[in-house]
């Protein structure tokens, strides 16, 4: 039983939302769970029942299928060292999708005391809570909007996978874009193009706009630890859709999701030429400051709705999406 109990320990080592986790830590959990074996289309979770287990995917891909009270389908994936089914747990409700496996699938079944014996784990329930809210914001029908020009584009939350289509997507980003926004001239990394994408939704947010595949732009704010009513902004609008009046757009859109979360004030540093950054903040009454050579800073007010270029109706709906990605998860 020690020999199984610490194959399993060392099998959800290498699982993402166990990362760095030590095996003493893991032990509890691996001795409550339970193998996995499906078949390609066996139903393991349906959406609506009553949630008494998850899933620790171990190979294979699990299909999540979420029908919407609009009657809109919408099917994301779920693949190795992924966890399914710890909404419904960690919000005591029912199911808030039908999960079936795509292809052949192995991996373990905990019950809720598996569960209770998982969020126990250092560093854990906050992994669990980013996770629940990324794949809660997939089910979120994206939000129609019409820049200066007439072109359609959608706003949606960030979702993990969106630095991977920037990166290999069809939109370019040119290396004077990248630079103005990173202020650096080399390519982000990796790490960091994860880290843009792997949000919280509450202490980092952000709102991406896309041409209904890939990301075309992306506003976010990160909460300062020091001071939580004050986060910092970052714009990036890909080379053919800069001049359209995205960015004017996004912090607007980004102001009501502050207001939401609380957020009173809005800090910004970036290069002192980004003059179309700067014309941004100008509008709301930017003051800048210079940090070093060719840097500068602000602190502005979040804009107040009222100020805002939106409509009653537009402005509610970029706020309810808002409202059910950063209370997600209560």
């Amino acid at each position: 039983m020690a020999g199984l109990t610490g194959a399993r320990v060392d099998e959800l080592a290498t699982m993402d939302i166990f990362k760095g986790c030590p095996p003493e830590d893991l032990a509890p959990l691996a001795g409550r769970l339970q193998p996995l074996r499906a078949a390609a289309g066996e139903v393991l979770m349906r959406q609506g029942e009553q949630a008494v287990s998850f899933l620790l995917i171990s190979s294979g891909t699990a299909e999540i299928k979420h029908v919407g009270d609009d009657g809109v389908v919408i099917v994301e994936h779920a693949s190795p060292g992924m966890i399914v089914g710890e909404i419904a747990l960690l919000r005591d409700i029912p199911r808030t999708a039908t999960v079936s496996a795509a292809e052949p699938l192995t991996g373990w079944v905990g019950d809720t005391r598996s569960f209770a014996s998982m969020v126990h784990i250092p560093g854990i329930t906050p992994r669990l809570l980013r996770t629940a809210r990324q794949r809660l914001a997939a089910f979120i029908t994206p939000i129609p909007i019409r820049v200066r020009d007439g072109t359609l584009l959608l706003l949606r939350p960030v979702l993990p996978g969106d630095s991977e289509r920037t990166v290999h997507g069809h939109i370019y980003f040119s290396g004077d874009t990248l630079y103005r926004r990173f202020m650096t001239p080399r390519l982000p990394t990796p790490a960091l193009m994860h880290y843009l994408s792997e949000v919280d939704y509450v202490d980092h947010f952000v709102w991406v706009v896309t041409d209904g595949s890939d990301p075309v732009a992306d506003a976010r704010f990160v909460r300062d630890e020091n001071d939580p009513t004050v986060a910092e902004i970052a714009f990036t609008v890909a080379d053919a859709y800069q001049g359209r009046g995205i960015g004017t757009y996004l912090i607007s859109a980004l102001s009501i999701a502050a207001d939401v979360d609380g957020v009173e004030r809005f800090s910004a540093r970036m290069l002192s030429d980004n003059g179309p950054m700067r014309a941004i903040m100008d509008r709301y009454g930017a003051v800048w400051q210079r940090e070093d050579i060719g840097v500068i800073t602000t602190v502005i007010d979040v804009p107040h709705p009222r100020h805002l270029p939106f409509g009653p109706d537009e402005a509610e709906q970029i706020r309810r999406v808002a409202r059910q990605v950063i209370e997600a998860v209560g």
